[in-house]
């Protein structure tokens, strides 16, 4: 890995392109995105993704998102794989991942399971909640119980109750069960909101839990300049970042800065990922 930026390059140009053909779909689909998390940082300073960064990142309203991740493969072409826990079982996120086929990126906390570790973007939803606060609230542990679960990490936020039926589920509870539990979860968070309701939040890792964001903020997608393509950002992009990062248009210093070397087991972005079986993930 000593040619760690040389190799995030070319990944960087592999996620291009599968965000263009993202851009493709929801254009043929009328369906919506923005950029998100540190890609939505990236395009705000410099028009580009982040050096140190190993993907991309978009969010979706909830229902374009399902609509989204169940279009048929043939949409997506042979190179395509739409990565979610349907349809890659050990896959343990709660939201989905475009995976390039013929690319390999393997991520340490990844390597025992036997999934698609192609290069990649992450899809994550935007879960309307509720205006009232308590049922708000409700939803929220809800949404960190399909987190946990997903995961196969017991919750460790959201009261005694939640950490204790997490914990039961995921070391206690037959595989069948947590699955069950799973699905339920995720189809009521799917009828989450009433189409009126002012609040979101993003179904992505534990600081994005934390997060209560105005709707208002997505009402529309404003064009930005993106490692030299149009993309879609959110109308209330800079109360996002402002939000989630504080002064965002400074970078932090050396050491805190993205990924290590210690967090990839094989970057490669002209090999296929299956040639990896067995040598460098689940070994």
């Amino acid at each position: 890995m000593e040619n760690l930026l040389f190799d995030l390059e070319e990944t960087h140009s592999i996620q291009i392109e599968m965000l263009k053909k993202l851009q493709q779909l929801c254009k043929a689909h009328d369906l919506s995105y923005f950029l998100a998390f540190g890609s939505l940082l990236g395009a705000a300073r410099d028009g580009k993704i982040i050096a140190w960064d190993d993907s991309i990142d978009v969010v979706m309203p909830f229902d374009h998102y399902n609509s989204l991740i169940h279009l048929p493969k043939e949409e997506w072409g042979d190179d395509i794989f739409v990565q979610t826990f349907e349809s890659d079982p050990q896959y343990p996120r709660c939201y989905a991942k475009l995976r390039n086929c013929n690319t390999t990126l393997i991520k340490s906390e990844f390597s025992n399971l036997d999934i698609n570790h192609g290069i990649y973007i992450n899809i994550m939803p935007l879960v309307d909640l509720a205006d009232d606060e308590g049922a708000r609230n409700r939803q929220l542990k809800n949404l960190r119980l399909l987190k946990a679960i997903t995961e196969g990490t017991p919750a460790i936020t959201g009261g005694w109750f939640l950490k204790f039926y997490s914990n039961l589920l995921i070391h206690f509870s037959p595989q069948k069960m947590r699955i069950r539990e799973r699905d339920r979860l995720y189809s009521e968070i799917a009828g989450y909101g009433s189409g009126s309701s002012r609040y979101c939040m993003a179904l992505a890792g534990d600081i994005s839990l934390k997060l209560i964001l105005p709707k208002s903020w997505f009402s529309q997608a404003q064009e930005c300049d993106f490692e030299g393509i149009k993309a879609a950002r959110p109308i209330g992009w800079k109360d996002w970042l402002e939000m989630r990062y504080g002064d965002y248009m400074t970078a932090p210093i050396s050491d805190l800065q993205g990924n290590k070397i210690s967090d990839f087991v094989t970057l490669n972005a002209h090999k296929p990922y299956t040639y990896y079986k067995g040598k460098t993930y689940c070994i």
